[in-house]
């Protein structure tokens, strides 16, 4: 087993986050259309694991706030990625359904059970705080994934993996000025207070600074629980108060079917959309409606990369893969890459994921 780099402790594998957005891997996707899956380029899921496997008989975990089909995803990718380690026994998984005080308690419950490596979701942010960092003491490795906790890097929790709000929001502005130049623009996010929707909202808005023509509709994040049926619901009222609108930006793009519903039952012409987290339901509705289409993805191959940090840590090794990373455009419809529909798997697969399709058959529950 190969332990070299088991010299400085994982705390002080960062300082700011923010500071290492420089070191993140190339973001140029694929646009090769012959292939099977719609997998972008970049090797931000694909560091080796097998440096940190561990010499004892290990549990592992997934905690998050509030179940999904991107979550059952990254789960799929999380055990893929753990298989790779003979000594890794179990990967658990934890969902809190919305509930902050069940989030809480799932964290002292692996804790509990002994699970020494813990990607978590901390979707209620610096409420979590306490509990990540009594695991911590506990000698447990635990990364945050996609959603910032706050608090401290190398004291309340070793490391962490998350999407930079900041240059999304330039992609997302630049498209839209590119595509929309002028009008109106909503943004749609996730359960109510989700700190990765407040952090992408406020990364979006800055960068809109620079496009006084593109109009925000409303000066905060729309929630939307990241549900179809509810985004339908939601874009339809926000069309009765404000007429059609011209754009939107989601950080779930899987569910902005329900944008695309609600402008069809509305008798509207189609809105352009951007955002992160695509699925195939996506790409076979945009080939029926041909809508103008932007998306940043590859976002369920960031599990593989906490699990791997959050391994170093509970080892006292280092991890120098980024901690802030720049998601590749997989999707946009302006400049040819289109997405795809692959009517052999199911509507909510994650096309840029690292898995096979199969292995997306299965994490979806289906074969």
């Amino acid at each position: 087993m190969n332990k070299e780099r088991k010299a400085a402790p994982a705390a002080v594998c960062l300082t700011a986050l923010a500071l290492l957005a420089s070191g993140c891997a190339s973001t140029t996707a694929s646009t090769d259309g012959s292939a099977a899956l719609q997998t972008g380029s970049s090797d931000y899921g694909a560091g080796d694991i097998t440096d940190y496997c561990p010499d004892e008989p290990t549990k592992v975990a997934y905690a998050k706030g509030s179940n999904n089909t991107w979550a059952q995803i990254t789960l799929a990718e999380i055990k893929d990625e753990a298989s790779k380690c003979e000594t890794i026994t179990d990967v658990i998984f934890t969902d809190a359904q919305g509930n902050q005080q069940q989030a809480v308690s799932d964290l002292n419950g692996l804790v509990a059970q002994g699970v020494k490596a813990i990607v978590i979701q901390p979707e209620f942010g610096r409420a979590q705080i306490p509990s990540i960092a009594a695991a911590t003491q506990a000698g447990v490795g635990i990364v945050p994934l996609i959603s910032d906790p706050g608090g401290i890097v190398g004291t309340d929790y070793p490391d962490a993996v998350l999407e930079d709000p900041n240059a999304a929001g330039a992609e997302w502005a630049k498209w839209l000025d590119a595509t929309v130049g002028k009008g109106t623009v909503a943004f749609l996010g996730g359960t109510p207070g989700a700190a990765s929707s407040s952090l992408f909202f406020e990364g979006f808005k800055k960068a809109l600074e620079k496009y006084p023509d593109l109009e925000l509709v409303s000066d905060s994040v729309i929630d939307t629980n990241w549900d179809a049926g509810q985004k339908k619901r939601v874009v339809s009222g926000l069309l009765a108060q404000h007429g059609r609108i011209d754009a939107f930006v989601s950080d779930y793009s899987l569910t902005d079917t329900g944008v695309i519903d609600a402008y069809n039952a509305a008798g509207l012409e189609l809105p352009a959309l951007t955002g992160l987290a695509s699925g195939n339901a996506n790409g076979c509705q945009w080939e029926k409606e041909n809508f103008p289409y932007m998306t940043l993805d590859e976002t369920t191959t960031f599990g593989r990369i906490a699990l791997r940090k959050a391994l170093a840590a509970a080892q006292g090794m280092e991890n120098d893969e980024p901690s802030m990373v720049k998601m590749p455009r997989a999707i946009d419809t302006e400049a040819g890459t289109n997405p795809k529909c692959l009517p052999d798997l199911p509507p909510d697969a994650d096309l840029t994921s690292k898995l096979s399709p199969e292995q997306l058959n299965s994490a979806l529950g289906q074969r």
